[in-house]
């Protein structure tokens, strides 16, 4: 009986390695593949950063984005063909693949792959620029992925009247996002706290384009008027 057992462990541990080994097979084939995405990505930049600088023309822009497209295809047909036994590895399918890697049923690893097609990896980038206190005129161009065709948006007036904010900017960007591939959102919040001394405001004070005109205060807006004309709005 002790034989038995030990050789029923034996047996099933065998196959523990042998489940460990496919484990490791789909690994590196996968790793292997991405590591020729990897070199394909790296010449797309390089073209691409030959591409942006002013020496060139519009026809050999036009012949570095044809090598680009070419690699692109190539970057998705290691995607989309890239399997071990069967199963696919880089087209986004592969996700908590689950291996026995020992004698008992709670001995296991997972393993999950992304989806390695050029529409699926990409970079975000932001920038900050530096703050602005007043009203103006903004203008927005966004550089074309193929270095040759840049979007330019309409330019849009930010103030704080009614209608011209931030939200008017996100409604430009909206507009045109199906030229773009970009879309935005805004969220405006003005927080801080003043001491209120007497006195009154102009004939022409407004609050988002609504004029609530002039208002008598005390000091701390004790009696509560300069709250009340600004809630009446």
């Amino acid at each position: 009986a002790i034989a038995d057992s030990l050789r029923s462990q034996a047996n099933t541990l065998g196959q523990a390695i042998s489940n460990g080994n496919d484990a490791l097979g789909i690994l590196q084939t996968a790793d292997k593949a991405m590591d020729e995405q990897l070199k394909i990505l790296d010449t797309i930049k390089t073209k691409a950063t030959q591409a942006a600088q002013d020496g060139q023309s519009l026809k050999t822009r036009t012949m570095l984005q044809a090598d680009i497209n070419r690699l692109m295809e190539e970057l998705d047909n290691i995607a989309n063909t890239t399997s071990f036994n069967g199963k696919q590895l880089l087209s986004g399918g592969f996700t908590n693949q689950e291996f026995q890697i020992g004698s008992s049923s709670n001995q296991t690893i997972k393993a999950s792959i992304g989806a390695t097609q050029s529409s699926k990896i990409g970079v975000t980038r932001f920038e900050t620029g530096s703050q602005s206190f007043s009203s103006g005129t903004v203008g927005l161009t966004i550089k074309n992925y193929n270095g040759i065709e840049d979007f330019k948006f309409q330019n849009v007036v930010i103030s704080t009247s009614v209608g011209t904010g931030l939200g008017a900017l996100a409604e430009e960007i909206n507009r045109n996002a199906d030229k773009t591939g970009i879309r935005a959102t805004f969220d405006v919040k003005s927080v801080g706290a003043y001491a209120i001394k007497a006195g009154n405001t102009s004939q022409d004070f407004a609050i988002n384009g609504v004029v609530i005109g002039k208002v008598d205060y005390s000091d701390g807006d004790e009696n509560g008027s300069l709250i009340s004309a600004i809630n009446a709005v």
